[in-house]
């Protein structure tokens, strides 16, 4: 995959845009939604529960857009995704504004806010899925792994530059890195509109659809969903803490905490974004060494933040978690494409681009509401999850052999 064809290589670049900015807008809600929430009046389980209700909603739409993207075409469901998220950002922004000006307050606000979320999300849910697929269908079993890994690197670029450019926007206005998020992904969508090759559908194909759907309990791939759920809980856990602790624990302002918290989030993407591009794609490491290595990253990452005294703590808790997604999570999408036919690539990618959204049901409700008794115990309860979890992998990896070594 080094020296590729030039429309190959421009279908990357594209994949790689999409991807980047919706994570882009994604890391900035995650950042800031628990700030402008306190700041419009919200408490921190209301605001725990805005992101578990979306997030709800986007693991079941994915599974939907993944097989509708096999008869669709992906390019189409892409596109669906991306306007859906251009749209809705503009809307949930615009909601918030209404609460910075006091038109709307409460209850109200917050019933609006859960609407607006998951409505964006039941559309929104169709690009990654369907980038997912589209990458399954241009790779063979040999490159998939460094494909998924290049669109797990454009996550993590996106989750660099959210960060870094929400900080400095936060400065306008804690608002303006929303917006700008939602320009972001509307160029993108223009971009795929103009140069993005469509790939037929199955039936354009001749092919048929799976006989039967895909499942999460299918036995084939079950024991890396069930590790990749786990860890991105813990992982959200984090996230959605993250916001209020910077603030608690170093008594900073919304804007400030805000900068910080930017700066926290990019420096763990940019640490994931190095653990993908060299730990997966040069080193070429086995499967299960990327889980294993990943989860004991996140467990001394939760324990750093746990004891932490100092922003030195929090930047190295916060930096050890992203080089724990960059290592696990991309080796169990990848493992689990490989276990699958390629009728079935489609139906896979809507099951493991609902992982982040499954982890981010549990997370935020479980960080939030363990944060009002103690700011130390969100992360406590990490511990308690990747400990058993670190085990389970273990006992894995030596039922399941390795299909080889990461390529």
């Amino acid at each position: 995959m080094t020296d590729l064809p030039t429309p190959v290589r421009r279908i990357h670049t594209l994949l790689f845009i999409a991807v980047m900015t919706m994570a882009m807008g994604q890391t900035l809600v995650f950042a800031l939604l628990p700030l402008i929430g306190r700041a419009v009046g919200l408490a921190e389980l209301q605001i725990g529960i805005i992101i578990t209700s979306s997030s709800a909603v986007y693991a079941l739409a994915t599974r939907v857009w993944g097989r509708r993207s096999d008869h669709l075409g992906r390019k189409k469901v892409m596109l669906i995704g991306l306007a859906g998220y251009t749209v809705g950002t503009l809307i949930f922004t615009s909601l918030l504004w209404l609460g910075f000006e006091l038109t709307l307050r409460g209850v109200l606000l917050w019933a609006a806010l859960i609407v607006a979320r998951c409505l964006q999300s039941s559309v929104m849910a169709g690009t990654m899925p369907a980038a997912s697929a589209y990458i399954s269908d241009i790779t063979n079993a040999e490159n998939r792994t460094v494909g998924i890994a290049r669109l797990g690197a454009a996550n993590s670029t996106g989750t660099i530059l959210g960060p870094a450019l929400g900080g400095m926007l936060a400065g306008i206005s804690l608002l303006a890195p929303l917006y700008f998020a939602a320009g972001m992904t509307f160029i993108s969508l223009i971009l795929l509109i103009l140069f993005l090759p469509n790939l037929p559908g199955l039936s354009e194909r001749g092919a048929h659809s799976p006989a039967q759907r895909l499942h999460y309990q299918d036995a084939r791939y079950r024991h890396f969903l069930i590790i990749s759920v786990a860890m991105l809980t813990a992982f959200s856990v984090v996230q959605q803490t993250l916001g209020f602790y910077f603030q608690d624990s170093l008594q900073l302002s919304s804007q400030q905490a805000a900068r910080q918290v930017g700066f926290a989030l990019m420096s763990a993407a940019a640490v994931s974004l190095v653990a993908q591009g060299v730990l997966v794609q040069k080193l070429k490491w086995p499967v299960w060494r990327l889980i294993q290595s990943g989860l004991l990253a996140l467990l001394l990452g939760s324990v750093s933040l746990m004891i932490g005294t100092s922003i030195y703590w929090l930047f190295a808790g916060v930096g050890l978690c992203g080089l724990g997604i960059g290592l696990s999570y991309p080796g169990c999408v990848a493992a689990a494409t490989l276990t699958v036919g390629a009728d079935e690539q489609g139906s896979l990618a809507g099951l493991t681009t609902s992982l982040p959204a499954i982890g981010s049901i549990i997370g935020p409700v479980l960080g939030t509401g363990l944060y009002g008794l103690s700011s130390h115990w969100p992360y406590a309860c990490n511990i308690l999850i990747l400990i058993p979890l670190i085990i389970y992998a273990w006992r894995q990896s030596k039922r399941h052999e390795p299909k080889g070594l990461v390529r």
